[in-house]
């Protein structure tokens, strides 16, 4: 019995000693069951927070801490290191941790303070900033074929829907064959095109893209193929190289595919055949080494069927085919993808106080998405420069949400759009755009649309933009 008195008291000597521990060596340390609710927090937490840690215990980390996304983290499974929060008035730099259970499974999340953001800090960051920015410019002079915006790393797969996705673009990028990229407007065809290039051998040389919707039907050939001096008309003296011709030993993005003109496909085939290609008044033929993806939101074998489109050139397109599923079949990629986007907006427009809150997670989650990525980026930086609040939530993002539903169904389009409705449309369009390019600076969106500040104000007011 003695000795059993004794273990219990090293157990409670222990467990005190562990609690000192981190008291002295964590700053604010919590940690959050899966669905975001407090269930441990340490002594300089509630020193930081101005509670009681016994009160907190048991509310959802949310009702406690500013900008918190501890409970996203928990969620997601996805750690979130040496991020700056801000936290009454002040920068700090937290980490936020995932506790993963044996199955791989997220089952909470652990967030420290790892120490406050000075403005010490700020100009080391700064400086480090500086060199990385010269050291990239340094890197894009010295591999100057390197025309790609994106790596794989802009590639968010959490689902496992999307990671699959990324898993063939991955495999087709060890090959030369062709790939054809599948899937609606706004998905990110472009990123994995550029993904697919940097990560092949060919990624020293050219990317050349061409968007196949935006070229007249007369100029398709002439952009493709290039022309010799008095091909035609206004022909540039000395010729000019084609597509084809600039992306030499490198790849070639024909985008929207499925809109290039019949009498262009047919050349476009022969290309592909013979791996050669002949100016437009030329006489002979050049041999090509040009790796070729396409993408589409069409259905190519619909258009075949419509006589829109040469089958044979969909099988010769269609060697290496990859979907990339709409957004509203990648629920757990949101989150993510939110982040980084508003992360990259922050620096864009040098607006760093500005953070989502738990409810517009929640919101942007369940939305349905009908314009993919591309709308998702929209909405939020009409967030970031209109909400005139620091947290944004889900009633200003079902706001903006219904504004620009009402603009992309009305503009232009809808029978009983009278000129006063368009008129409407297009001040919204404009004064979201202005505020957008001076960072929500009123003053100087005004003057960038030619108005005054009074009338600035006044049409925010009469559209409810505020």
């Amino acid at each position: 019995m003695e000795e059993c008195y004794k273990n219990i008291n090293n157990l409670a000597e222990n467990s005190l000693m562990l609690k000192k521990v981190l008291d002295l060596s964590l700053k604010g340390l919590q940690i959050v069951d899966k669905d975001g609710f407090l269930i441990y927090v340490n002594e300089s937490y509630g020193k930081i927070h101005n509670v009681k840690p016994d009160e907190v215990i048991g509310k959802h980390v949310t009702e406690v801490i500013d900008n918190t996304r501890l409970h996203i983290v928990a969620r997601t499974g996805i750690a979130e290191r040496d991020d700056i929060q801000f936290i009454h008035g002040h920068e700090f730099v937290v980490s936020r941790i995932p506790i993963i259970d044996n199955h791989n499974n997220s089952i909470g999340a652990i967030g420290v303070i790892r120490f406050e953001y000075t403005e010490e800090l700020k100009k080391l960051n700064r400086k480090v900033e500086k060199l990385e920015r010269e050291l990239q410019n340094a890197t894009i002079k010295q591999q100057k074929h390197t025309d790609t915006n994106y790596s794989a790393d802009d590639i968010i797969a959490v689902s496992e829907i999307s990671r699959k996705s990324k898993e063939v673009a991955f495999r087709a990028a060890a090959s030369d064959s062709t790939v054809l990229l599948l899937g609606e407007s706004g998905v990110g065809k472009e990123v994995y095109a550029h993904s697919i290039h940097n990560l092949s051998k060919r990624n020293k040389a050219p990317f050349i893209r061409m968007n196949c919707s935006a070229i007249q039907e007369s100029l398709f050939e002439s952009e493709l193929f290039g022309y010799e001096e008095g091909a035609f008309t206004g022909a540039r003296k000395g010729g000019k190289r084609g597509k084809f011709e600039l992306a030499e030993g490198g790849t070639i993005f024909l985008d929207e595919i499925g809109d290039m003109p019949m009498n262009t496909q047919s050349r476009l085939l022969r290309v592909i055949q013979e791996r050669e290609i002949e100016r437009l008044g030329g006489e002979k033929t050049t041999k090509i080494d040009v790796r070729i993806i396409a993408a589409t939101n069409q259905n190519l074998e619909k258009l075949i069927e419509e006589k829109r489109f040469r089958r044979d050139l969909y099988y010769r397109l269609n060697v290496i085919p990859i979907t990339i599923p709409p957004l509203r079949e990648r629920i757990l990629d949101i989150p993510v993808i939110i982040k980084r986007i508003w992360e990259d907006l922050q620096k864009k427009h040098g607006v760093y106080h500005k953070s989502l809150d738990y409810s517009a997670f929640r919101f942007l989650e369940k939305y349905e998405w009908p314009g993919n990525i591309r709308e998702l980026k929209n909405i939020l930086e009409r967030a970031m420069a209109i909400v005139n609040r620091d947290g944004v939530g889900e009633e200003q993002l079902r706001t903006i949400i219904r504004g620009y539903q009402e603009f992309r169904s009305d503009y232009c389009i809808r029978e009983d759009c009278d000129l006063a409705k368009l008129i409407e449309q297009t001040e919204r369009s404009a004064i979201s755009a202005a505020l957008v390019r001076a960072n929500n600076n009123r003053s100087k969106a005004a003057k960038n649309l030619g108005i005054s500040r009074a009338l600035l104000y006044k049409k925010m007011h009469l559209y409810n933009m505020f």
